[in-house]
């Protein structure tokens, strides 16, 4: 991560029962998926996936993919292209020794290589979800372009810390993480800070202490930051008028909720909409293949045009 990604191209696609990924072949650029729906079933080279919902996929570069089975129902997932200007390598590791070794290495200057399976689940999909949109609805005016390569270079970054900072097997983080799940499916606009504590048999202050020591945040920023991130997804996923949303994200109170989305995100929830909604849809019937722009190209020089598989 010495230098950033290079943004190629995006979108979210759509389509039908029946439908299977086209044969494709990735001359130079790296494919990012991010399944909303599916299934999806993918083949690369001579291995078989099945992506799920919340699953993610990285396809790599001079690849050749394809659907090897139709998908039973509606598949939804966003597709993100980019180039690293660094020649990476593959490597086959035993999970919980690389987990060790990233974890030992993390202050270190090893820690600008980043390390991500071919294939995961995301537990946080959320904000991935989130800076997907945000890099698929920048314009594509020349003086967005840089913004675009910072993003995706903080999109797998993300990836790489949601991966390697899953639970592990320490008790007061099994416990954090216990909880965080049961906040999730159980909130609503009256959980409080003390209901929380009860449920977990803690003293609130000590919760807090704990929630900070182990997620950065106290337990009530914890509690608000859940409620803005299924806003932001309310708002980029769906048409809800702003008081249903804030009826949705769990706030008694649309002012609240105008006031809290502000001061977290810097815009109004309005004004997010408009800046992080107008991202490339496609479908069966369309599958955009452009040139590489002249500024990747100008980057690369051992990067042909992408496109088909070569005959």
């Amino acid at each position: 991560m010495e230098k950033t990604l290079l943004y190629y191209k995006g979108g979210e696609f759509l389509a039908h029962k029946g439908w299977h990924h086209r044969r494709m072949y990735h001359k130079g650029d790296y494919e990012l998926i991010l399944c909303i729906k599916g299934p999806i079933y993918l083949q690369i080279g001579d291995m078989r996936y099945t992506l799920n919902a919340h699953e993610v996929l990285i396809i790599p570069p001079f690849t050749t993919f394809y659907g090897y089975q139709d998908s039973p129902g509606d598949v939804d997932f966003y597709w993100v292209h980019f180039f690293s200007q660094h020649k990476e390598d593959t490597l086959e590791a035993d999970e919980g020794d690389l987990t060790e070794q990233v974890k030992a290495n993390k202050n270190t200057a090893k820690k600008r290589q980043i390390f991500l399976p071919r294939t995961f689940k995301l537990d946080d999909y959320e904000q991935a979800t989130i800076l997907i949109h945000q890099i698929l609805s920048i314009h594509n005016e020349l003086s967005f372009i840089e913004e675009r390569d910072y993003l995706v270079s903080a999109l797998l970054i993300q990836l790489y810390k949601s991966y390697f900072n899953r639970p592990d097997s320490s008790e007061d983080s099994s416990r954090i993480n216990n909880l965080k799940e049961w906040i999730r499916a159980n909130m609503s606009s009256t959980l409080t800070v003390a209901e929380i504590a009860d449920r977990s048999h803690l003293n609130p202050d000590y919760l807090t202490r704990l929630f900070k020591h182990c997620t950065g945040m106290t337990t009530l920023q914890y509690l608000n930051h859940v409620k803005i991130e299924v806003a932001i997804l309310l708002l980029i996923r769906t048409d809800m008028s702003i008081k249903q949303i804030a009826d949705n994200s769990y706030f008694n109170d649309p002012k609240v909720f105008m006031r809290r989305f502000k001061s977290e995100t810097g815009l109004s929830p309005t004004e997010y909409r408009k800046s992080y909604n107008l991202i490339h849809l496609n479908n069966p019937h369309v599958d955009p293949q452009i040139p590489i722009p002249k500024r990747i190209a100008d980057s690369i020089d051992y990067i042909p045009e992408n496109g088909d598989i070569p005959e």
